[in-house]
């Protein structure tokens, strides 16, 4: 059993703490399913290393993985991603994403078990999500269930 991370895109936080109980998808947001990529630690680490600058410049932010869902929920949350976030994904060519991915392959979370080629396609797709998300001027949002 895991974790399953939702990213999303939704117009603002009450539509997207709506997702809440039935998931973005079936509630008809724009989402992207992955396992093992969590937004607070693995995405902060693959954008950090996008924007080339340290994780802390990410983490800092008030909508870096702020709760828009109450934090006594047991099994399900859902997190705003900053806007500055969404752009950074949305701007990225394939060639900087598949470059990014060898060395975020190394971090120590992966248990070096990640491959770069996925990493890159899930990049990709993220990107693809976040140029979607700002096209509409949505932001982005994960939901985390256990």
């Amino acid at each position: 059993m895991g974790t399953f991370y939702d990213y999303f895109s939704a117009p603002d936080d009450q539509a997207a703490a709506s997702a809440f109980a039935e998931g973005p998808d079936d509630a008809g947001f724009d989402t992207l399913r992955v396992k093992t990529i969590d937004p607070a630690v693995l995405l902060g680490q693959a954008v950090a290393l996008l924007i080339r600058e340290p994780v802390s410049r990410l983490t800092g932010h008030p909508r870096f993985v702020h709760l828009v869902t109450s934090p006594e929920a047991e099994s399900t949350w859902i997190v705003t991603l900053p806007d500055e976030l969404r752009d950074a994904l949305a701007d990225a060519p394939s060639e900087r994403l598949a470059e990014i991915s060898v060395p975020w392959s190394q971090a120590e979370e992966f248990y070096g078990y990640a491959d770069p080629g996925y990493l890159a396609d899930l990049l990709n797709e993220l990107a693809a999500l976040a140029g979607r998300a700002r096209s509409h001027d949505h932001g982005l949002y994960c939901r985390m269930a256990l």
